[in-house]
């Protein structure tokens, strides 16, 4: 727990995402007041794999020397990742993750999305196809922007969404190898309600 700026006492990541629940494919966080369908028949990353991502992203920041870097690494979890089965021996055909940041400064989706779409354009040959632009899931606002790129593993799409509330950053970053996957990526998205 600490205190935002307002004086409020405001839950961590780590809280938050501690209470998400699954009941099937149906993912709940009591914290963020949200419920959605996450993709049918996708196999979920355990704890201990999301535990090292999140790891993993805190030494990355940690050796950019970029304060801010760190400050949002320290405060971000993930809540829950999946990708689907493997198909024709290909390991990672897409994943979709799901995450917050506990945000230590007022922010608008528009601003913290703004911010990630620098981050991500940092990295060599990535490329914005589609800009920021706003979205409503669950009759909530998520501002948005899609870009393209390349690993040994193949060429990508990614979406980067994201909405603020309750003074955290509740984000999806979704990344496709082909266009198998669209149609239930956006089912998932559109399942999602908020209270």
């Amino acid at each position: 727990m600490y205190i935002s700026a307002s004086g409020q006492k405001s839950l961590s990541a780590d809280a938050m995402a501690a209470s998400g629940r699954f009941k099937g494919q149906m993912y709940s966080n009591a914290a963020l007041g949200f419920t959605m369908l996450a993709p049918g028949g996708w196999n979920f990353y355990t704890a201990e794999q999301n535990s090292v991502l999140v790891a993993r992203n805190r030494e990355n920041a940690a050796l950019s020397g970029d304060e801010t870097l760190k400050i949002a690494a320290a405060n971000t979890q993930v809540l829950f990742q999946a990708m689907p089965p493997s198909v024709a021996g290909r390991e990672l055909n897409a994943l979709f993750s799901c995450g917050v940041e506990r945000l230590t400064h007022s922010s608008t989706a528009e601003k913290y999305i703004e911010a990630n779409k620098n981050l991500v354009l940092r990295r060599q040959g990535v490329t914005v196809t589609k800009g920021i632009h706003s979205i409503k899931l669950g009759g909530v606002n998520f501002s948005t922007f899609d870009v393209e790129g390349s690993t040994n593993k193949g060429t990508y799409r990614q979406r980067y969404i994201a909405t603020v509330r309750k003074n955290a950053a509740l984000f999806f970053v979704v990344t496709l190898y082909d266009d198998k996957q669209d149609a239930i990526v956006e089912h998932s998205l559109k399942s999602i309600s908020f209270r």
